[in-house]
């Protein structure tokens, strides 16, 4: 799977970036991200190229601390409807709990957990991907939306007991101190915030049952989705593989994902489709690519869509678009 961030939630380093006088278009589309997708509820951005516009960021910023100011700018809507239910929750503890159950809707690589015990709520992450560490700033960022978030729905008075961050303590420590307004540990092994469990069981002033239930539902049919997308994406990105060796067979495509090919049709009966119209997918999407680029003559993408003749692939052509793959290249 093809780790995602949720567009929306990088409207938050967008609106860092911007306070600082830098213009955040240029950031973004250095870090290969189209800021237009910021207006698009479920827009998924890659998380190497958010990561990469995180570090531009921090190399453009004259502020080692500008992530602690993501307490100030972030806002509901930027996290679909978890910003909702996290703020409709009955208690800082139930929301915490929605958090840790629904941040793959905002990012599949970062995963919360939550411990309790006799005095202590401990909230953790986790990022699932060693190839793309986090970087102090995302880690400052991600630790201050989570105190913003819990003074929003319980009050100003919402303070941790204690917070502990995996990087070095950089000369403006006492931001730290003055956002969290508790001990920091620097260097840390792992990164964590830890609750009085007496105030994150505290009713909150703002819970609303009803609100929140819905937007539960709403989380669910998102993470539903998110693994439909991931079982179609994986389909597809196997028989990218074999495509140049001929069209391959749902047997072989099974295989490479460890299931056999009657799992593999169920799999892809219950999202509404077939393994023939997956195949079918994947053929027209490279070709329309690949009709655009002159130097591939036509036969040699006949064969880099796994057909064995080059008829077949004009007439497969023709039923997709219409038109002869060379009548739509001179268009093109």
């Amino acid at each position: 799977m093809i780790p995602t961030l949720l567009a929306s939630a990088a409207r938050i380093l967008y609106r860092l970036i911007e306070h600082h006088g830098i213009d955040p278009q240029w950031v973004f589309r250095e870090a290969g991200l189209d800021p237009a997708l910021l207006e698009d509820p479920r827009a998924r951005y890659r998380v190497e190229n958010a990561r990469a516009a995180w570090r531009e960021a921090a190399r453009q910023i004259d502020n080692p601390c500008f992530g602690l100011q993501a307490a100030e700018v972030w806002r509901p809507t930027d996290f679909h409807a978890l910003g909702y239910a996290f703020l409709a929750s009955r208690t800082l503890r139930t929301a915490i709990e929605r958090v840790v159950r629904y941040n793959n809707v905002v990012d599949t690589v970062v995963s919360f957990a939550a411990t309790l015990d006799d005095a202590h709520l401990r909230l953790t992450y986790r990022n699932a991907r060693s190839d793309l560490p986090d970087i102090p700033a995302l880690e400052d960022g991600r630790w201050a939306v989570v105190i913003g978030m819990c003074r929003t729905a319980y009050g100003a008075g919402c303070d941790p007991v204690e917070i502990a961050l995996t990087h070095e303590a950089p000369a403006c420590r006492s931001e730290y101190f003055a956002l969290f307004r508790c001990p920091v540990r620097f260097n840390a092994p792992i990164t964590e915030l830890l609750f009085d469990r007496a105030l994150v069981e505290r009713p909150l002033s703002a819970a609303n049952r009803e609100l929140a239930r819905a937007n539960d539902a709403i989380l669910r049919d998102y993470v539903d989705q998110l693994a439909a997308d991931d079982t179609i994406s994986r389909v597809k990105a196997a028989i990218l593989d074999h495509l140049p060796s001929g069209s391959p067979g749902a047997e072989c495509i099974a295989k490479d994902l460890y299931m056999s090919p009657r799992t593999l049709q169920r799999r892809l009966a219950d999202l509404g489709t077939s393994y023939a119209d997956t195949l079918d997918a994947v053929r027209r999407e490279l070709a329309l690519q690949y009709i655009t680029d002159p130097s591939r003559p036509l036969a040699e993408i006949s064969f880099l869509l796994g057909f064995s003749e080059h008829s077949a692939f004009s007439r497969a052509f023709r039923r997709w678009t219409g038109k002869a793959p060379s009548a739509l290249r001179a268009t093109a």
